[in-house]
């Protein structure tokens, strides 16, 4: 499927009417439209007429709310993007995250899973099993979005404990100058060697603050990439820093910003600046970094959000590729700048926990993220259908993985059938496009 074929249509936005009318009504596009006489309005697709809401901000302007269903649907779309760029010749070993949700998974002893939806009895949420999960946090948005929520509602409870012991909770953000011809894999292996003489030695962090009598319960240890258009790819840390209470953000900032100007510099690295190398925030909050993600947000879901400061995260660059619209980020330059980023990050580790400092805060042991892509997180979960191989070969080729989610999403006690007659349907497109036999319609779902 190529990039454009990928893009979505452009949304429908009737001007002048309320949620009541606006949904079945002509309209204008939505970049068009800067003002309404109601506080919310529906637009909608001109080609499926789904109705799609839309909230209007403070400043008059209007901006899409974001259903769970789009989100999903996204983060395939991406990962269409993903699997094009990564892609190799047959005869060269596929990237990892090109087999992942597309090839089934093995099972020891017993072969190959079965490719099955369910759906959450506690939330009503559909998930597919039975499918290869490459936990890529770095290339893969959807699981990605799976391991970065999990990682989310783990960090969520450190916190909680942290603060219910009466830790003090900074956040460190280390950076280091950078330009656009900078290489990537060689400032990486440079930071963390400066990370390396940071934590440790006579002169680590940890042994400043215990001289001037500060006790350093732990930390925990975020990786982000972002790149901008004049200063090219910025990789950076945050950093979760658990003290006694007697200590003040400032006073962090103080001991940490001298540490790392002169480990950067030992290791080859330009000096940080005073105002941008590092800054320390109250870690509680960092509501002003974070906006509305929220601390726990902002150290596990770096890849997942679409930023809208200047720059493009890596699965920004994806949505470069995908919508071709954005002139800073032409689709051949951000493919190429993706390429570059996944081989530098393939396998480096996003989050990192001080050892102990789980054992303290009284959590489990650590999954990989390869185990929490897996992770069904809901035991009571219902069997809705079980796919073959054929039909799953049909509803790849439409890009209607999310669909299928979200269609099960949708029935209930007595309509599930509907989700075994919308499988055979894109089967029959299937058969229709691409001519001979065919897919098998089977029954891979069970009656109600």
């Amino acid at each position: 499927m190529t990039h454009a074929a990928l893009k979505r249509k452009p949304l429908q936005v009737p001007t002048g009417t309320d949620s009541r009318s606006a949904a079945g009504s002509g309209g204008t596009p939505l970049g068009i439209v800067t003002k309404n006489s109601s506080p919310y309005i529906y637009g909608h697709n001109p080609d499926t007429g789904e109705a799609i809401p839309i909230e209007t901000k403070s400043n008059g302007t209007l901006s899409l709310v974001k259903r769970p269903e789009t989100a999903r649907a996204e983060r395939w779309a991406l990962k269409s993007v993903v699997n094009q760029i990564l892609k190799v010749p047959a005869t060269e070993k596929q990237h990892r995250t090109t087999k992942c949700m597309i090839m089934r998974q093995p099972i020891a002893g017993f072969g190959l899973a079965p490719i099955q939806v369910h759906k959450t009895a506690n939330h009503g949420k559909a998930f597919y099993t039975g499918l290869m999960a490459c936990g890529s946090i770095w290339n893969c948005p959807v699981c990605a979005s799976k391991v970065s929520e999990r990682r989310r509602e783990e960090l969520k409870t450190a916190l909680e404990s942290a603060r219910r012991i009466g830790w003090k909770i900074h956040f460190v953000t280390l950076t280091v100058p950078h330009g656009v011809g900078d290489d990537l894999s060689k400032i990486k292996a440079l930071q963390q060697k400066a990370l390396t003489k940071l934590s440790s030695g006579k002169n680590s962090i940890k042994s400043q603050l215990s001289r001037a009598g500060i006790d350093q319960h732990g930390y925990i240890r975020a990786y982000e990439v972002t790149h901008g258009k004049q200063n090219g790819f910025h990789p950076h840390f945050h950093i979760l820093l658990f003290t006694s209470p007697n200590v003040t953000h400032q006073v962090i900032e103080g001991y940490y910003k001298n540490a790392w100007q002169n480990a950067c510099v030992r290791v080859g690295l330009p000096r940080p600046s005073d105002e941008h190398g590092c800054t320390v925030q109250d870690g509680t909050y960092a509501a002003e970094y974070a906006s509305k993600w929220g601390i726990e947000d902002e150290m596990t879901k770096a890849n997942t959000k679409l930023t809208k400061r200047k720059g493009k995260t890596p699965f920004g660059l994806l949505k470069a590729v995908l919508e071709e619209t954005d002139p800073d980020y032409p689709p051949e330059y951000a493919a190429r700048l993706f390429k570059v980023y996944s081989k530098c990050m393939t396998g480096a580790r996003q989050l990192h926990w001080s050892v102990g400092l789980r054992a303290k805060l009284a959590l489990a042991p650590e999954m990989t993220d390869e185990q929490l892509a897996e992770q069904i997180t809901d035991e009571t979960a219902r069997h809705l259908a079980t796919i073959t191989l054929e039909q799953w070969k049909a509803i790849s080729k439409a890009g209607a993985q999310a669909h299928i989610l979200t269609v099960a999403e949708s029935l209930t006690e007595g309509t599930y059938h509907i989700l075994f007659e919308i499988i055979n349907g894109y089967v029959e497109r299937y058969k229709m496009k691409y001519g001979g036999k065919g897919a098998p319609l089977g029954n891979g779902v069970p009656p109600d």
